[in-house]
């Protein structure tokens, strides 16, 4: 067995899911395994020691909270780095699962680039220090001003530097000037789509490499495969929660 090649463990129910998830991370190089129930995901855990877990919170005997509570309670298990999987009305209990240690969370139905973006940062250690570097500048791009102002208090509140767009000429005008270290943008955008803006900043110099995320009411697979094609480093769904968009920004800002 190469030592080298990262280990996954997938604990899903449905076997669609299951065989999709495999599928797609054995083509990366991973080693995977499997299982359908929290009893068999704890003990295979305990015998095999995995770098990853990806865990279902719905599962047919004991929930993924509880699966997540027993493997970071055990002093050989508490560095495994595990992803919750869930669907979108369960963005409270996802809240639950951080507070108990989970690294990060997917939901479904899976955005595949999305998946494996979030794989390769957990194995590549990229939320050890969830600290924002100091006088870390994001810009943020929507055109609905109540949603706009909200969020940028937030993240003020934790100690971002926020500046405000409400459309993409504004983007592109601020963006020509002025250095940011991420940009949070809404695909929906009055004048210019948000994929079109990323577009633009992908094919330009001066952002071309800076951390974008795309911020978005639709729950669309579609578009959201769309955007990582065209360069999006990650996205998190509307009704924004803080909590969870501090990971996305934390995730791709190390």
């Amino acid at each position: 067995m190469n030592l080298n090649v990262k280990t996954i463990l997938i604990v899903e129910d449905d076997e669609l899911n299951r065989t999709l998830l495999k599928r797609r991370l054995d083509d990366e190089g991973y080693n995977i395994s499997v299982c359908e129930n929290g009893l068999d995901a704890i003990n295979l855990a305990t015998e095999q020691k995995f770098d990853l877990i990806l865990l279902d919170l719905k599962l047919p005997d004991i929930s993924g909270l509880q699966v997540l509570i027993d493997i970071k309670n055990n002093p050989d298990l508490e560095k495994t780095h595990i992803i919750m999987v869930t669907a979108n009305d369960e963005r409270e209990t996802v809240l639950q699962c951080i507070e108990k240690g989970a690294t990060d969370y997917l939901i479904k139905p899976f955005a595949m680039p999305v998946v494996k973006a979030r794989v390769q940062r957990c194995l590549n250690n990229l939320y050890e220090n969830k600290d924002k570097p100091p006088g870390t500048n994001i810009l943020l791009v929507d055109d609905q001003e109540l949603s706009r102002d909200v969020l940028a208090h937030r993240l003020k509140k934790n100690g971002y530097k926020i500046k405000c767009v409400s459309n993409g000429a504004e983007a592109f005008a601020v963006l020509a000037n002025n250095h940011f270290d991420l940009i949070l943008l809404d695909i929906l955008m009055p004048d210019i789509s948000g994929v079109d803006i990323l577009k633009s900043i992908r094919n330009e110099g001066h952002h071309k490499e800076t951390p974008v995320i795309m911020v978005t009411a639709l729950d669309d697979m579609e578009t959201v495969n769309q955007c990582m094609h065209f360069g999006a480093d990650d996205y998190i769904l509307k009704p924004l929660n803080t909590e969870l968009l501090k990971i996305r920004i934390s995730s791709c800002l190390q």
